[in-house]
């Protein structure tokens, strides 16, 4: 019993890590077109995890919400910071913090509880 628990666990820890990866090529992909899109500099060409939280769809079913941070700049010598939101292999949420004011592709949807 203890070895299939184990194997369980293993498996497990694969499909969150392959999960993450498949999130973090979507929002790093999203991230690089939006900066695309508006004329800047996407920085260092890496996003981060800055938060990873359950969810509830509206459907009930339960999935992961992952918070995504990155960096880029309007002249190159700023730094300014930029959001994406992944739920469900999807890109929820996508903003740019610009010093004009934020960029934002998408909202938070209603059917997702925090």
């Amino acid at each position: 019993m203890e070895v299939w628990l184990a194997i369980a666990a293993v498996l497990a820890a694969v499909w969150y890590w392959q999960d993450s990866l498949r999130s973090r090529e979507l929002a790093l992909n999203r991230c690089r077109h939006i900066c695309e899109q508006h004329g800047v500099q996407f920085l260092d060409q890496s996003v981060y995890v800055a938060k990873v939280q359950f969810a509830r769809v509206a459907s009930g079913k339960f999935c992961i919400r992952r918070y995504y941070a990155y960096e880029f700049s309007i002249g190159g010598v700023d730094r300014h910071n930029g959001v994406a939101v992944v739920v469900n292999r999807q890109v929820e949420y996508l903003s740019l913090l610009h010093p004009d004011g934020e960029i934002i592709e998408g909202s938070l949807s209603p059917n997702v509880d925090k």
